[in-house]
């Protein structure tokens, strides 16, 4: 069981850092102070804060788990709410929040595994 919550923290790591990759690219080509094509400053703020807080949470993922995964429900329940939120005012591609939803639904149906398996 330990092994199994492992490979699940770094399937959740591995997302983070994808995740983290895609807001440091956003960054590089727009800088801090782009508003994403004009987006209510809420979610301005919002998305680019991720790129600080996704690497975060991967990284006490490691090193303290249970409140890492808390953490982890409550970063991807704001992210699928406020990206729905944006797609459903705005439009976009309804993929990327489906992926979202993919990955949110995966940590909530394995976090069990990783609390039950870690002790702190």
């Amino acid at each position: 069981m330990v092994r199994f919550a492992l490979a699940i923290r770094i399937v959740y790591m591995s997302c983070l850092a994808v995740a983290t990759y895609n807001h440091a690219v956003v960054l590089i080509h727009h800088g801090w102070g782009w508003n994403y094509g004009g987006m209510p400053i809420g979610t301005i703020v919002f998305w680019t804060s991720l790129t600080l807080l996704d690497p975060m949470v991967a990284i006490l993922l490691f090193l303290k788990p249970r409140p890492a995964v808390i953490m982890l429900v409550i970063l991807m329940a704001s992210d699928v709410a406020n990206n729905t939120w944006v797609i459903l005012r705005y439009g976009g591609e309804v993929w990327k929040v489906a992926a979202q939803w993919i990955f949110l639904a995966f940590v909530l149906t394995t976090i069990d595994f990783v609390w039950r398996a870690t002790y702190e």
